[in-house]
């Protein structure tokens, strides 16, 4: 199983924790020990951290007792982390509002509000269900408000000779459109993890890790649960394994001479060929271009709404890898 898992089939975050990577990327099956086992990781190293959320609305529902992140992890560990919020930003703390601080818990949509909080002594970002799910309100510019984020409590410490914060974001498979997937252009990278049964991938500069959980030992036993014995194929492969997996059909290589550029979109550009009635999508992009996630996609699909009809009812778009042809799939809401 290697280092990935532990001996009891969890998410190993000490193994993970010791990457030099700023930021680590998992998005993996729900209930594998993703957020409890990193929670658990930062309590045993007595690490204080801050906890992200995508929305206040989430954020807000954190600083409830029904609904504290800490509930299942303070029983188990027979301790007491209490939520407090106060300002827009929830504190996590042992037993009292006077007691020792857990995690400060800030939400991206409001993140522009807490700019000016002093983050120094926090090394830790744990930035939980940072893919969103479908039909999740989408922030705008989110990418780079998550940028701007980090650059708030990084600061200039790697100037100063200190290591950068560390980042961990995480995730459930859902949809492959997302602003992280695309703002570190890391799409057509993951189906091809998935493709070869890869779980880890560093960047050249080793300031990234990405991690496309596979494979586990908890899933495999939880799949005999009475939820997944009563629960969608689509749900399951979701929450078991991933949702993003499927064939591919129209691979073929053509000149792109014979094209004129149509739209790009994400990781990809659609093609009209000069003369006959097809399409072909490449990785060589152009203008317009539109983001694939949020607002962005939404216009793509509404102003190409023919290209669905085409791939769907005519069979005339060709791809030129089978990367293409799921991303395209992805684009046009058929995955």
């Amino acid at each position: 199983m290697g280092k990935i898992y532990t001996r009891e089939g969890w998410v190993n975050w000490d193994w993970i924790m010791s990457d030099p990577a700023s930021f680590v990327v998992m998005v993996g099956p729900r209930g594998v020990g993703k957020t409890y086992g990193v929670f658990d990781w930062a309590i045993e190293n007595n690490e204080p951290f801050i906890y992200l959320r995508r929305l206040k609305t989430q954020l807000d529902l954190c600083a409830k007792p029904a609904g504290n992140p800490f509930k299942k992890i303070s029983i188990d560990r027979r301790i007491n982390i209490v939520p407090y919020m106060s300002d827009g930003v929830v504190s996590f703390r042992y037993d009292s509002k006077a007691g020792k601080e857990v995690a400060c818990g800030v939400s991206l949509s409001t993140v522009a509000n807490v700019r000016g909080v002093d983050f120094t002594g926090y090394n830790l970002i744990v930035f939980d269900e940072a893919v969103p799910m479908e039909g999740e309100k989408p922030i705008k510019n989110e990418f780079d408000t998550f940028l701007n984020f980090y650059e708030t409590v990084n600061r200039n410490r790697e100037l100063a000779g200190e290591k950068p914060v560390k980042c961990i974001l995480l995730g459930n498979a859902n949809k492959l459109s997302n602003p992280y997937f695309t703002g570190w252009k890391f799409t057509k990278t993951a189906l091809r993890m998935l493709r070869g049964n890869q779980m880890v991938y560093r960047t050249q500069d080793g300031t990234r890790m990405m991690v496309l959980l596979q494979g586990s030992p908890i899933s495999e036993q939880k799949a005999g649960t009475a939820l997944y014995q009563n629960a969608n194929k689509d749900f399951i492969s979701m929450a078991l394994d991933n949702s993003f997996r499927t064939d591919e059909t129209r691979i073929k290589s053509e000149p792109l001479k014979e094209y004129t550029h149509l739209v790009s979109i994400g990781e990809v550009g659609i093609y009209k060929h000069k003369s006959e009635r097809r399409y072909y999508v490449s990785s060589k992009m152009g203008t317009p271009y539109f983001q694939d996630y949020g607002i962005q996609l939404k216009m793509f699909q509404q102003l190409y709404f023919m290209l669905r009809v085409n791939y769907m009812t005519l069979n005339n778009i060709l791809f030129e890898d089978y990367e293409s042809e799921l991303l395209f799939r992805n684009y046009i809401d058929l995955l």
